[in-house]
């Protein structure tokens, strides 16, 4: 993958060749002029170039672009802030030599925003802290949050959202209402949450197909069969890698570095020995929406819990996925890759809405309690 992006960012470095001439003819004249403007202003001392879902970019152009954004700003009082996923972007490259683009560490500073499951405590704590913030905006008490979930409710929240705050919320929402319009105690367990796991882990399939480049896309859900059929057939949720395939094998660490990005799996883990194994392994796990429609799961699925203290210690007994059983199970994958990335689940029929319940839901009802994709302040 790596040597054909290299092709294209040769042939379109070709193509825009007098476009990026011009740019630069112009680069002294537009940094003068906001050398200018500064000079005149009395009160603006700095501006902050916010860039977001950089990732949307077409990737061979992406470190062009950053180049002009890095050179407009240096030696002025720009400064740029660029949002975007990890691994689909390329913020440098060095063409012949020449180096194009921002280097990281020397140009600009990475703050990483991931909460991951390799810390699974530290990443509930910290979704449950901007929960209750926006719980305090509705005027609820961190109590009344709490009240909303039952047993496992929460965790499997969090497990379900991928560690990602937003996605945590939006879900939280969505089976909110799930709860409230159903029979029950209005409370949101753990059968909720594999309830709407599923249409959760197609949202993010979609999510992929609408982001990446033809090839890539299919690259990715031949990817995504390809895993799944692997952690279905083991019966189990969390497969280990080595760090050596990882270090030897470009497309397969490029593989699930793109599907960490999505959220379709989830790291579990690093520098993990193995028991029966030598050498060091890195952990991952399933997205819980692959195998949501497995309702019971007794005797045919056994699902490492990520939320338990003792999720480290057994996956060290999971099964290794290795360079020549992927290349097995890849060639093996069907044409339609993504229809048997696993069946529909049956939804929950909706019921009429109580008009009764507890005073909690009442009162998230009266107070129109609404999450923003962004926690409010005070919540990091």
């Amino acid at each position: 993958m790596s040597e054909k992006i290299k092709a294209e960012t040769e042939r379109t470095y070709r193509i825009y060749d007098d476009k990026i001439r011009k740019l630069d003819t112009n680069l002294p004249r537009w940094k003068a002029q906001i050398r200018e403007f500064f000079g005149l202003s009395t009160s603006l001392k700095a501006v902050f170039l916010q860039i977001d879902d950089f990732y949307h970019l077409n990737r061979i152009d992406q470190h062009f672009i950053m180049d002009y954004i890095h050179r407009l700003c240096k030696d002025l009082p720009l400064y740029f802030k660029i949002a975007t996923l990890k691994h689909a972007t390329t913020l440098f490259a060095d063409r012949e030599g020449q180096p194009i683009g921002a280097q990281e560490r020397h140009d600009y500073q990475p703050i990483n925003t991931d909460f991951t499951f390799g810390d699974f405590r530290r990443t509930r704590d910290q979704n449950r802290r901007i929960l209750n913030e926006f719980g305090k905006l509705a005027g609820m008490e961190t109590k009344e949050i709490d009240a909303l979930f039952k047993g496992e409710g929460f965790d499997r929240l969090v497990l379900a959202g991928g560690g990602v705050p937003r996605d945590c919320l939006s879900l939280f929402l969505e089976v909110l209402q799930m709860v409230r319009s159903a029979d029950g105690d209005f409370r949101i367990g753990k059968d909720d949450i594999r309830i709407l796991s599923r249409s959760n882990f197609e949202r993010r399939i979609e999510e992929l197909k609408q982001d990446s480049e033809g090839g890539e896309q299919d690259t990715l859900i031949r990817g995504i069969y390809v895993l799944r059929k692997f952690c279905i057939d083991r019966q189990t949720n969390v497969f280990l890698v080595s760090e050596q395939m990882m270090q030897q094998e470009n497309r397969i660490r490029g593989l699930i570095y793109r599907l960490l990005d999505y959220r379709i799996i989830h790291s579990g883990g690093s520098a993990l020995t193995h028991k029966p194994q030598p050498g060091i392994f890195q952990a991952f796990a399933i997205d819980i929406g692959c195998y949501a429609h497995m309702r019971k799961l007794q005797g045919r699925f056994t699902e490492l819990d990520l939320a338990k203290g003792s999720a480290k210690e057994k996956m060290r007994s999971a099964p290794v996925l290795d360079a020549s059983f992927f290349d097995k199970l890849w060639k093996g994958a069907p044409a339609d890759a993504e229809g048997r990335c696993g069946r529909k689940m049956r939804r929950r029929p909706n019921t009429p809405m109580k008009q009764t319940g507890p005073r909690i839901l009442e009162s998230v009802q009266k107070r129109q309690f609404k999450l923003r994709y962004y926690p409010p302040p005070g919540a990091l």
